[in-house]
């Protein structure tokens, strides 16, 4: 029996049996890397039907520096990608090197960031995120900033913003483009004094002003909660 003929929700039960469209998959937003299964390309009716399930199953992975996507910005290209089923999506990691201390030498490695964004439970969204190589970067303020984000990305992007919208919280292109904006300015961000080494009195002040200056500039990219950095 061709595909077409059967019923609308028997179709939706066969594609949860489909590998590319199983829960938990893992999809990297990488460079000549089809963004999207075969099904999601065959038709129109088809991507209309299995772009949703996609969306929703799947934990993305995406390289957020503006020059790493030999096209355009890869978080931009997902997002055009997935189009309308971004609020479909529940689990998605954006990962951004530093770059404040120029491109990395050869064999040296990236050194970077990442936020981890998940709502597979409760029909809550929950963020996370950490450094690596090392997983607890403190070399040049690189911990102390991404707490600083975080704590702002709670407080705008999620409880100001996605769980505010109804019983089941979507995300939408908006918030990914913020999330993205916010990760380049902590990663363009200058830090004053390694506080690994500078322990002066001097030191732990340039840098208690780094942070509130950073933290400042991070809620300007959400105008509409500009009253949340004085509570």
């Amino acid at each position: 029996m061709p595909l077409d003929t059967l019923p609308v929700e028997l179709r939706l039960h066969v594609y949860e049996y489909l590998p590319e469209l199983r829960i938990n998959r893992h999809e990297s937003v990488a460079p000549h890397t089809p963004l999207t299964p075969g099904i999601c390309r065959a038709s129109t009716w088809l991507r209309r039907e299995t772009l949703p399930i996609y969306a929703r199953n799947a934990h993305f992975g995406i390289q957020a520096d503006n020059n790493a996507y030999p096209k355009g910005n890869r978080v931009q290209i997902w997002l055009s990608t997935l189009n309308d089923s971004i609020k479909h999506v529940q689990s998605f990691q954006l990962s951004r090197h530093w770059v404040t201390n120029g491109p990395p030498t050869r064999g040296q490695g990236h050194v970077g960031f990442y936020i981890f964004f998940e709502c597979r439970s409760e029909d809550r969204w929950k963020v996370s995120g950490g450094t690596y190589p090392l997983i607890h970067d403190g070399r040049a303020g690189r911990g102390e900033t991404l707490l600083r984000l975080l704590r702002v990305l709670k407080q705008t992007v999620l409880i100001r913003g996605v769980e505010l919208r109804g019983e089941k919280p979507q995300l939408r292109r908006e918030d990914v483009e913020g999330i993205a904006a916010a990760m380049d300015l902590v990663a363009r961000r200058p830090f004053p004094a390694d506080p690994l080494a500078d322990q002066s009195e001097e030191g732990r002040e340039a840098r208690r002003k780094a942070l509130e200056d950073l933290e400042s500039a991070l809620y300007a990219l959400w105008p509409e909660w500009s009253g949340l950095r004085a509570s």
